[in-house]
């Protein structure tokens, strides 16, 4: 099972998951229309801790913050990378994912698919 570091994320992320187990993923953050773009990838086996989707809100809070960004301006977005298994649920997905923001803290995430189309256009068309 490989991911490709040049495909999918610039740099390795540690943050702290749920219960603070220490964990990792790939980042990724692109400006797009002035809207910066967060990817966070799901690294599978090479991360000791909690997975990116059920970190979720606590991973987005941790990014922003260390990146100095406003967790209210920027899109989320989440990638499980292909695996090269027959399994369905390892082949390539990426998530635009959104949350409500209770005094501070993020939780009750949604999720929507993205189709192949805004893939491209989001994270690989450089406009």
């Amino acid at each position: 099972m490989e991911i490709q570091r040049d495909k999918h994320f610039d740099e390795i992320f540690e943050f702290k998951g749920k219960w603070e187990v220490p964990s990792k993923c790939g980042l990724r953050i692109l400006n797009r229309r002035g809207i910066p773009i967060v990817i966070a990838t799901e690294l599978y086996q090479h991360n000791p801790g909690s997975s990116v989707t059920y970190a979720g809100g606590l991973l987005l809070q941790q990014i922003c913050e260390a990146k100095g960004l406003n967790v209210d301006n920027v899109m989320y977005i989440e990638c499980n990378p292909d695996t090269k298994s027959r399994l369905s649920f390892y082949q390539e997905e990426y998530f635009h994912v959104t949350f409500e923001n209770k005094d501070g803290k993020l939780s009750n995430p949604t999720y929507k698919k993205l189709t192949d189309d805004q893939i491209r256009d989001l994270i690989f068309n450089e406009k």
